[in-house]
């Protein structure tokens, strides 16, 4: 009798243990904390604009209604902003406080390939989930489980941009011109070439230059006009883009202009010059004019007072896969987010988003065309593989 007691006892016991683990597993904190890590000064400041305004968005839709609601429970999201000036070190720093001081459970950001591989060893050592909204290079997602992103990626992207101009303009010869100290750049710059080459174009001009502070292109642009090509792609960042596309032109160089997601401001003919940058073409992940955006679009530009860019709409997108994640977690910590961010199956400005087995998001390029001043819609890009 007395050891059927005891077994019985262990039973109850290992039920208890059991019961009070999966309460446990399901404990909703009171308040939040997610992480951004942004240019918000530096060389790509207007990245960090267009990224705190995303969020100053969700954190007044957030207010609306009172907080996410968690399985019933309203629960208090605060953001943690950290400025890594486009510097992978910083980077790395603002990844561990945000982790180790703030305790955030998952990081958006930054908008930059490199600084975005160098802090997401930072969280995938820690288990938090981090999905940057324009690191668009390959190897971001490579760094490990943890790491996810919003935007499509470089071999996209510049597949994109070579398919549109073989196909759609009919351009055989081409020429680029990239910076080849930067990861974003150098890695667009090689999926343009080896995509429009594969499609039957000659690359007549591949000329790079080396760093954010070059300000005098003439070498390179002799030679690409010496070249001749029909079309000039340009994947650079948007501190060298005025300068590049305004010595283009001012070299007589009549071709072509196309460019990537990093041209995606609506500023960007101001900083350019309207007559400079007219009738080019760009890659982005994200159109204003997209029925599916138009109550973001509103609701960004009457807070902000401008038009959101792609950089802004990804780090929108970005921030409520994060919070849609929150609320169908089985647990509220790193490996419930993540376990629910591969999930994500939402319909979002950009479009009906899911991720793929490596955590990039399945989407079509998107070409805008600059008239007057005004990106427009021209046509969605699915390469063939």
């Amino acid at each position: 009798m007395k050891r059927i007691l005891y077994v019985l006892l262990v039973f109850v016991m290992i039920l208890g243990v059991g019961i009070a683990t999966v309460s446990a597993e399901k404990e909703i904190p009171d308040v939040i904390k997610i992480g951004m890590i942004s240019t918000i000064s530096g060389e790509q400041a207007l990245d960090g604009q267009n990224m705190t305004d995303a969020i100053k968005l969700v954190q007044k839709e957030l207010e609306a209604s009172g907080g996410l609601d968690v399985d019933g429970k309203k629960v208090k999201i605060e953001f943690v902003i950290e400025d890594c000036e486009a510097k992978p070190e910083i980077a790395v720093n603002a990844a561990q406080k945000l982790i180790e001081q703030d305790h955030v459970l998952a990081i958006i950001g930054p908008n930059n390939s490199g600084d975005t591989i160098a802090s997401a060893e930072i969280s995938q050592a820690a288990k938090i989930p981090q999905i940057t909204n324009t690191g668009t290079n390959e190897a971001v997602t490579k760094v490990g489980d943890y790491i996810f992103r919003a935007c499509f990626i470089d071999p996209f992207q510049g597949k994109v941009v070579a398919t549109f101009a073989y196909d759609n303009l009919k351009v055989t010869k081409a020429a680029a011109i990239y910076d080849n100290a930067d990861t974003y750049s150098a890695g667009l710059d090689k999926a343009f070439v080896d995509a429009f080459e594969k499609l039957g174009g000659t690359v007549v001009a591949n000329e790079a230059f080396s760093g954010a502070e070059v300000k005098d292109f003439s070498a390179q642009l002799i030679n690409i006009k010496n070249a001749k090509p029909e079309a000039v792609f340009v994947p650079a960042h948007i501190s060298n883009i005025p300068l590049i596309l305004q010595q283009i032109r001012g070299m007589g160089i009549d071709a072509i202009l196309l460019g990537c997601d990093s041209w995606d401001y609506a500023a960007l003919p101001d900083l350019v010059g309207k007559d400079v940058i007219e009738g080019a073409y760009y890659v982005t992940g994200f159109s204003p004019e997209a029925e599916t955006a138009a109550e973001f679009v509103k609701a960004f530009t009457e807070l902000a007072g401008y038009r959101p860019s792609f950089c802004s709409a990804m780090a929108y997108e970005a921030a409520h896969i994060v919070l849609n994640a929150i609320q169908r977690a089985k647990t509220i910590d790193g490996p419930g987010i993540r376990d629910a961010m591969m999930e994500t199956d939402l319909d979002l400005p950009s479009g009906h988003v899911r991720f793929d087995e490596n955590r990039n998001p399945i989407k079509a390029g998107v070409i805008l065309q600059v008239k007057d001043g005004v990106a427009h819609y021209v046509t969605s890009v699915l390469p063939e593989e």
